[in-house]
């Protein structure tokens, strides 16, 4: 009789709950809203609007109407953005930098090595000091020259040593190797602060010097720079980003990399300093891989929901975890297995985000019911867009929790069974 009266008991219990997939104006999204809710409890106070967000609330960061946007942005036409005026495609060069001389040939050549046309040849690397020391002569400051300036520099002091005749030097300098710059990067982007591009590898260094001369550095460029500070955020102002090299400002228009369109991607030079502004408010057009987007995220999803009892049985490893940049919410519920299941259970389940606000740069905790989440795909406020480091933590639905407890309360009436 009284298992029977047991049982009644959890079906009355069930039934109040109810098995339905959620909706907006359930019961317990009321609770939530008035402040009871398990944030609440852990806290000891009310929750604030600025740091919890829940089932009902929208999370509007990410969904803003085209005139909002217009505000902000300038709008992109069909012409081809206008290259950058005032910066040499060859970049200057810096410390680091390994230069090629060569000499004319014996029957060209004039002056004190006329017996010899490779005293001087050879490749020479710049010092720290972005001094060129050559033999024979002082130490001659090139970094910040051009490879043709350095060239007319050398050549004129060796005949003023008196190692030429006046005019009669004719030594030839090209890039051997270019070399690892540190630049730094500041605004609109996920990690700034100082960054080195273009790193010189064993293999690449020593198959660059069996050559006669000639060197791209494909590594030592802005959009390098930008990918090596994480990339630029949602709210970054592509359209202008400022390179400072020197006292000048150089303004410089990215938005090629997102609409297809050429740019000048600018190579780059020890000390260089490159500002990403924001304009306020996230541009959705930029949450996408870009050759100045991150090409991918990490995000830590914990999902410990029945019948999971750690994460890795719930097959959360590191491929669940590594997400395309511009994934959404669902995308990490569904790839931490918090989805799916008998309807009748796991309906219910919710999913806890906790991510940075990219206007206020805030810590916000947004609560989504997961079929809510699934059945509003489209919609931002309801779907926010994934950010790197974020975090999703999966919870069990009510009736997997009455569920729990009522096995909790068996074993206690039953030690029995503990000892089984």
């Amino acid at each position: 009789m009284k298992i029977v009266i047991g049982s009644l008991s959890v079906l009355c219990i069930l039934a109040a709950v109810g098995c339905a997939a959620p909706n907006l104006s359930s019961d317990r999204d009321e609770r939530a809203m008035n402040g009871n809710h398990w944030l609440n409890e852990s806290r000891g106070g009310q929750l604030t609007e600025t740091t919890y967000l829940g089932p009902r609330d929208a999370f509007v960061a990410y969904d803003h109407s085209a005139e909002e946007l217009l505000h902000t942005i300038d709008r992109v036409t069909a012409e081809e953005p206008g290259l950058t005026a005032g910066l040499p495609v060859s970049p200057p060069l810096s410390p680091g930098d390994r230069v090629r001389i060569d000499l004319p040939p014996k029957a060209f050549f004039q002056g004190v090595f006329d017996s010899s046309d490779s005293a001087l040849a050879g490749v020479y690397e710049i010092g720290f000091d972005g001094r060129l020391k050559l033999p024979y002569i002082a130490a001659i400051q090139v970094a910040g020259l051009s490879l043709d300036q350095t060239e007319i520099t050398v050549n004129r002091a060796l005949e003023t040593e008196g190692y030429f005749r006046p005019g009669m030097a004719r030594l030839n300098l090209s890039i051997q190797e270019w070399a690892p710059v540190q630049v730094s990067v500041a605004g609109a982007v996920f990690y700034p602060g100082i960054v080195s591009v273009n790193p010189r590898g064993q293999q690449t260094s020593g198959d660059q010097l069996t050559l006669r001369g000639g060197s791209t550095a494909i590594k030592r460029f802005l959009t390098t720079a930008l990918l090596s500070a994480g990339g630029v955020r949602p709210d970054a102002d592509i359209q202008r980003i400022e390179l400072v090299r020197g006292n000048k400002v150089h303004r410089l228009n990215l938005s090629g990399t997102v609409d297809g369109h050429r740019i000048e991607d600018m190579a780059l030079i020890q000390g260089d300093q490159i500002r990403v502004p924001s304009r306020g408010l996230p541009d959705p057009r930029i949450i996408r891989p870009t050759a100045i987007t991150p090409p991918g995220i990490r995000v830590f999803i914990s999902n410990l929901t029945v019948p999971a009892l750690n994460n890795a049985s719930s097959a959360i490893g590191r491929h669940a975890t590594s997400l395309p940049y511009g994934a959404q919410l669902h995308t990490a519920v569904v790839s931490g297995n918090c989805a799916g299941g008998a309807a009748s259970t796991n309906s219910d389940r919710y999913a806890v985000l906790v991510t940075t606000d990219p206007v206020t740069r805030r810590p916000v905790t947004v609560e989504r019911r997961v079929e809510q989440v699934l059945s509003q795909p489209q919609s931002r406020s309801v779907n926010p867009y994934l950010m790197p480091n974020d975090s999703v933590v999966c919870y069990d639905s009510d009736i997997s929790n009455l569920r729990d407890i009522g096995r909790a309360i068996s074993d206690i009436l039953s030690p029995i069974g503990l000892f089984r």
